[in-house]
């Protein structure tokens, strides 16, 4: 069957995209893309600094810089990649700033399988599930990392982003990608 790519799984951190995006990637036979491992090629070419990134001293402080360089990233990967199932890190789909955000719309604009995958549609209960996946995963993990997932959830980016919304609470993974393929174009 022939889809419209590239397929876009958007969503908070710990809402399970790359797992899902893998799982597509062996049921569909269409190459997956996590903008996260790919990501550190286009921030290079418009600018970023390792200095500069490590001169800092939080989370928050980090990602703020990142945010500087996401927007040239997912418009060159939606290109560069543009036959694939493209997981994009919890932030490529995060813009506070309203230009920003217009911008990345624009660059979605035409591509009918943008997918957000959240736990629930309640930001409460999504925001404990993720934090519980991310303690499970990162015993370690610094409290800002998860005040920072807040922002992804609460945030209207996401919604706005996608074309289309799965609910993942009690669905294995499987039934995810099934359900991704059921509703694509």
């Amino acid at each position: 069957m022939q889809y419209v790519l590239p397929i876009v799984l958007i969503g908070p951190m710990s809402s399970g995209k790359s797992t899902v995006a893998k799982i597509l990637e062996q049921k569909l036979g269409i190459r997956n893309v996590p903008l996260d491992m790919v990501r550190w090629y286009y921030y290079f070419r418009n600018g970023y600094s390792i200095a500069n990134d490590r001169s800092m001293d939080s989370f928050e402080d980090r990602a703020s810089y990142w945010k500087r360089f996401d927007l040239k990233a997912v418009e060159r990967v939606l290109q560069d990649f543009n036959e694939a199932i493209v997981d994009f890190g919890a932030g490529h789909s995060y813009y506070p700033d309203e230009a920003a955000l217009e911008l990345v719309k624009s660059a979605l604009s035409d591509l009918p399988n943008v997918f957000l995958l959240i736990p629930s549609e309640n930001k409460e209960e999504a925001l404990e599930i993720c934090e519980a996946r991310i303690k499970a995963a990162w015993p370690n993990v610094q409290e800002t990392v998860l005040e920072y997932n807040k922002n992804f959830i609460e945030h209207k980016s996401n919604i706005e982003l996608a074309k289309k919304i799965v609910i993942t609470k009690e669905k294995t993974p499987e039934e995810v990608a099934d359900e991704i393929i059921s509703q694509l174009h």
